[in-house]
């Protein structure tokens, strides 16, 4: 029995980090004044640390339910 799965989540995410951070440079080529300058800094910039522990944490997350899934297994009734 699965629990959850955490990993596609997970792909999800760092495919749109990544595509986040791809586009981002791609617009920087054209787009390149003050107000690019403070939109990095304030929202680009911070974002991709979140995500990154985010992504970390999920897989924390996905290794205790893959732990917690094998213990309960052990006591799970033969039906």
């Amino acid at each position: 029995m699965r629990i959850c799965d955490l990993q596609s989540s997970s792909t999800r995410l760092q495919r749109a980090a990544r595509d986040l951070n791809e586009h981002w440079t791609n617009t920087k080529e054209y787009w390149h004044d003050q107000t690019s300058s403070d939109f990095e800094e304030s929202h680009v910039k911070p974002l991709l640390p979140e995500i990154a522990m985010a992504l970390s944490a999920v897989n924390r997350l996905h290794e205790l339910l893959e732990q917690a899934e094998r213990d309960l297994q052990e006591y799970e009734p033969d039906v």
